[in-house]
């Protein structure tokens, strides 16, 4: 009887005491399952009945190195900073649980990466700092010092939650050389610097807002994608990369000094839109461009579209209401297909052009230029223009201007409506222009100085026909 009672306590003694000091071993199916609950009293086990009552005593009884654990947080206020083993998850239950830190270092710690769920991470000068694999699923981050989210290195996934900035200078997400991401659904707000900082690293946005960053996405080399991404808000560029690769699907900016600003980079996609820019919705410098469906609506001193030694295709671009310029490009390369610019105007009474070219190489197919306040296509200081099927109405000062030797080779042009004449050569510009429209033209058909090499070739003509022409040396006619 005795060795009986001997042995029965031998084999139950030592697992009572197990419970108090160590967590259940991980099970083939997943990681270990861990509880807590801060408004429990008494000591626990960290199960579901007796949970921990902090997240610190799960990593003071856990040895880090081990199987991952998955530790579910019961709503309320858990105070770090924590510093987490590789793998492990923290998945709130109920209310979101706060994870809160002092402004002097970051609240969470993830050197070998981690799952969060269902969390509000707040304060500290970083809500997270992380490398490895990093997966947010409906998290909230507010009221960090430099910043939310630090990848150094490795993948991060977010799917929903948000971000929230507390005054200024943070940033949303930096992402490090090296560095992937995947944000889906994702919302930011408040005057953060940056939303998204990406250095030299990879990084896809569908469906994420943002709602107050002075710069949405700056980006520096690298390669990212938007997908249905829209921003307002903020006062600095909404977009902007730097000898990187951009890519833009269905991307709306409203407000911002410039939309979308590039330097020395690569940009394509369809579908963005800039409403409202206060000096540009694009401005690209130095880069490399084919974009389809862009639209600008509204923008400032510095036009629709601002092109400075870039190479660009432009298919289906529209522009209105744009002050100064609907597409002001200089050196480079343009090609433009299917645009239209409307309701250009000018401050100054210097500008209001649909293209403003300057020493540049362009193709235009498929042009209309209406209501605007200068000329429909100005090519200045040694542009070369090809423009095939354009109509430009109302464009006060001219239709086709060459001057300062640019050159204009046209066909199928229409010109209505100006308040000076369909066509203008001055300071050695040559225009050579066949099937020719000229309408209501209050100057006529030609005006040209005829000096050095200004020069105007007209070949088949409508509406307002050569007897509109005064007697000028430098304006010749080629029969059909």
């Amino acid at each position: 009887m005795l060795r009986r009672l001997l042995m029965i306590l031998f084999l139950t003694f030592p697992a009572c005491c197990a419970t108090d000091r160590v967590i259940a071993p991980v099970s083939p199916a997943g990681p270990s399952e861990v509880w807590v609950d801060g408004a429990r009293g008494g000591a626990g086990d960290g199960s579901r009945a007796r949970p921990f009552t902090s997240l610190s005593e799960v990593l003071a009884r856990v040895p880090g190195g081990g199987a991952p654990v998955r530790v579910h947080l019961a709503p309320g206020r858990y105070v770090g900073p924590f510093v987490l083993p590789a793998g492990w998850e923290l998945v709130g239950a109920g209310a979101d649980p706060v994870l809160h830190g002092p402004g002097t270092e970051p609240v969470i710690r993830a050197p070998g990466g981690v799952r969060l769920k269902d969390l509000v991470v707040e304060g500290g000068t970083w809500g997270l700092e992380a490398s490895g694999v990093v997966r947010l699923e409906g998290v909230r981050f507010r009221g960090q010092g430099q910043g939310a989210v630090r990848m150094e290195s490795g993948q991060l996934t977010v799917e929903g939650g948000g971000f929230e900035a507390e005054g200024t200078g943070a940033v949303g997400v930096l992402l490090g050389a090296g560095s992937r991401a995947e944000m889906r659904g994702a919302t930011f707000t408040g005057s953060y610097r940056r939303g998204v900082e990406a250095r030299s690293a990879e990084a896809e946005l569908e469906s994420v807002r943002f709602r107050g960053p002075q710069t949405a996405l700056y980006q520096e080399a690298g390669r990212v994608r938007l997908r249905h991404v829209s921003v307002e808000g903020g006062r600095e560029v909404g977009l902007f990369v730097q000898r990187g690769t951009l890519r833009l699907e269905d991307v709306t900016v409203t407000g911002h000094e410039f939309g979308l600003q590039s330097m020395k980079a690569t940009l394509e996609g369809w579908g963005f839109t800039s409403v409202r820019a206060v000096r540009a919705g694009v401005a690209l410098v130095g880069s490399q461009a084919e974009l389809e469906d862009t639209v600008v609506l509204g923008s400032g001193a510095y036009g629709g579209v601002s092109l400075v030694a870039s190479e660009t295709v432009l298919r289906g671009l529209r522009v209105d209401g744009a002050e100064e310029y609907g597409v002001m490009a200089t050196r480079g390369r343009l090609r433009l297909e299917r645009a239209v610019l409307t309701r250009l105007t000018t401050r100054d009474g210097e500008a209001g052009d649909g293209l403003h070219l300057r020493d540049i190489r362009v193709e235009v197919e498929g042009l209309v230029v209406r209501d605007a306040a200068g000329v429909g296509v100005l090519a200045a200081q040694g542009s070369q223009v090809v423009l095939r099927e354009a109509s430009l109405e109302s464009c006060r000062e001219a239709g086709v201007w060459a001057e300062t030797l640019g050159e204009v080779t046209a066909v199928g042009v229409e010109v209505r409506g100006s308040r000076g004449p369909a066509l203008v050569a001055m300071v050695d510009g040559v225009l050579r222009v066949d099937a020719l429209t000229a309408r209501d033209n209050a100057a006529g058909l030609v005006v040209a100085d005829c000096e050095g090499a200004t020069g105007v070739t007209l070949g088949r003509v409508t509406g307002q026909g050569r007897e509109t022409v005064p007697a000028l040396a430098c304006v010749a006619s080629v029969s059909p």
